[in-house]
Order: structure tokens, then C-alpha cells, then sequence
């Protein structure tokens, strides 16, 4: 893939619930905000230990002028793959990005 294959990011700080596995297996549920969105995927940050290749749950809290882009769909739930993680050392919070695998249907 070269950058002019990469989808554009547009920072967006929407509320996103995050459900999903941690190395040792045990589910967790949080709640945060995401930092950029594109058409493939999302960034958002965490202090949770998630490693790359963890497969989460997402869900999206989408604002009313976005809707019309869902089908006006006030949320919009998608399984995704964690396929970046950024913690600087000694950091609390760690960057996670993902890539959207497919819309969870209700």
C-alpha cells in the first residue's frame, strides 16, 4: 500500500464504547472517544494493555449531521482488528488503531 491508497483520517472525537479481550483473556468493556476516523478505520487512546491483532467490538456514537452517511443511524456497530499500538515508554495511555473487519448487525 502506498499513501496515496491510504484513506484520509479526519479527527473526530466521538463517544466510543470498546469491548474486547486483554492478554490474559478476561473481557472488559470502556468507554472513550476516538481521536480520527476514516472510511477504514479509527484511532483512540486507552490505558489498557491491547495487543496488536486483538479483535474488538466497536461502538460508535454517531452526531446527527453524520447520519444521512449510516443510513440514519444514530450508532453504528463494527468488529474491528487492532493493527497499531503506540505507548511511549513510561506512557499511562497507549494510542490504539484498528482497521474495520465488518458491521455488527443488531
Amino acid at each position: 500500500m502506498n499513501l496515496a491508497d491510504r484513506q484520509k483520517r479526519v479527527g473526530l472525537h466521538l463517544p466510543l464504547d470498546v469491548a474486547g479481550r486483554d492478554p490474559g483473556g478476561a473481557r472488559f468493556k470502556e468507554t472513550t472517544r476516538t481521536l480520527n476516523v476514516s472510511g477504514g478505520g479509527l484511532a483512540f487512546e486507552t490505558g489498557r494493555d491491547i495487543q496488536m491483532g486483538s479483535r474488538l467490538d466497536l461502538r460508535i456514537e454517531l452526531p446527527p449531521p453524520l447520519r444521512h452517511h449510516f443510513g440514519g443511524k444514530s450508532e453504528y456497530s463494527v468488529r474491528a482488528v487492532v493493527c497499531r499500538v503506540e505507548r511511549p515508554q513510561g506512557a499511562a495511555i497507549s494510542r490504539i488503531g484498528v482497521r474495520f473487519l465488518g458491521e455488527i448487525p443488531r
